[in-house]
């Protein structure tokens, strides 16, 4: 395993948000690519015991490059993907010339910084993957419009076919580098300290059993942007002791109801039909609106906010403090955000709660960034508001401080 043969490299993969990055280690001659991605693509790729890497010529104002996007088809035509520009300081020239070597081990890295597979793999590239990439321009960083970039090469995808999938550099798996089935336990208190804590987790890549390891991973996420001590793990009702939501954020300016749906993380469930995975999304979202409507009413009973954590009862003070709600389902689709949307803003009319969904995914970038109260409430508004401006909630792009974005 990587992380534990070169623990210094796990700096990098805590800083990459998701994506490539090459990673050269003295008195090796075989390059390494770290791959950071979802769970559900990982899994895709110990299925499949490959993917595929396009190379995307864009062009913007002041630049005309090279850009990649990573492919793991857990369906042929909608596959998980991966990608941004080949960038100076994000080793983009090193990383150029890793797709052209022959054989590269590629160790993959879930969101939260778990190395959960890793693989020597067969790079396949032909003369016109070698030509574009010699002969591209690495730009810089600096000032460098990312978001223009990621635009095109959504563009791109979202028109691209089988004839491009077979034109790019294709990468099969050779022999594992590390089991295939690992089960990690973390037992670190920084890691807990959050209410409801049993002190430990445990977490696995293949998952029969939806629902709580995904809420603890959606607390890990939460723990970047707010105090571990704001967070309340399944709060439960004082009088029938039914939860009132998954996840509880009590911050001094901010009350925030989260609710989780999440799938199994197996074969079985990723080699479903795009159509099944789009209508168990939509199901899961209906049914977490209820239990936030639910949430809701618990909430406004009464004057007092009040809820059980390990048997006790934890008054939630509200006075002065903004409430609103988070949706966190496992994916979400870009052109089925016209029946996400009304749904959620009739909850917002009917009870004054604002609403959006997030994948687990977005939440990521968005707690990757984004820190603290102010600055993720500015960004949910943003979100909500559009939508209720529009009748559609868009998807907030989120990119490093810093960053040119479009106008």
């Amino acid at each position: 395993m990587l992380s534990i043969l070169h623990p210094s490299v796990m700096r990098k993969v805590y800083e990459l948000s998701v994506g490539l990055l090459p990673v050269l280690v003295r008195g090796d001659s075989i390059p390494k690519l770290i791959v950071k991605i979802s769970k559900e693509a990982i899994l895709t790729a110990k299925m499949r015991q490959s993917f595929k890497i396009h190379l995307i010529p864009y062009e913007i104002p002041g630049v005309k490059s090279v850009g990649f996007l990573a492919a793991f088809f857990d369906d042929e035509r909608h596959p998980y993907t991966t990608g941004g520009a080949l960038i100076k300081e994000l080793a983009g020239r090193e990383l150029s010339k890793l797709f052209l070597s022959p054989q590269v081990d590629v160790h993959f890295f879930d969101e939260l910084g778990r190395e959960m597979l890793a693989y020597r793999a067969e790079f396949k590239s032909t003369k016109k993957h070698r030509d574009m990439l010699r002969g591209a321009v690495i730009p810089s960083v600096h000032g460098l419009n990312q978001s223009a970039i990621l635009s095109e090469m959504s563009d791109w995808h979202m028109i691209s076919g089988p004839a491009d999938d077979e034109a790019a550099i294709s990468v099969k798996f050779l022999e594992p580098l590390m089991p295939e089935d690992i089960v990690y336990f973390d037992m670190r208190p920084e890691n807990h300290r959050y209410h409801g804590s049993e002190g430990f987790s445990s977490f696995t890549l293949e998952r029969e059993m939806p629902g709580p390891p995904q809420e603890k991973e959606i607390i890990a996420l939460l723990e970047r942007t707010f105090d571990s001590n704001s967070i309340y793990l399944a709060p439960k009702k004082t009088y029938d002791k039914e939860e009132v939501v998954d996840i509880l954020v009590v911050s001094d300016e901010s009350v925030i109801l989260i609710q989780a749906k999440d799938n199994q993380n197996l074969e079985g469930i990723l080699n479903k039909t795009i159509e099944k995975k789009r209508t168990a999304t939509n199901k899961a979202l209906k049914k977490a609106i209820a239990q936030v409507k639910g949430a809701i009413g618990y909430l406004k009973r009464s004057d007092d906010f009040v809820v059980l954590m390990d048997g006790k009862e934890v008054e939630i003070v509200l006075q002065g403090k903004r409430v609103y709600s988070v949706i966190v389902v496992k994916e979400l689709f870009d052109d089925d955000y016209d029946e996400y949307t009304p749904p959620m803003l009739e909850l917002y009319h009917q009870t004054g709660i604002a609403c959006i969904p997030l994948s687990y995914s977005e939440l990521h970038q968005y707690c990757q960034y984004i820190h603290g109260d102010a600055a993720f409430f500015e960004a949910f508004m943003k979100v909500f508001n559009h939508g209720l401006e529009t009748g559609m909630f868009p998807r907030l792009r989120v990119l490093p401080p810093g960053s040119v974005v479009n106008n």
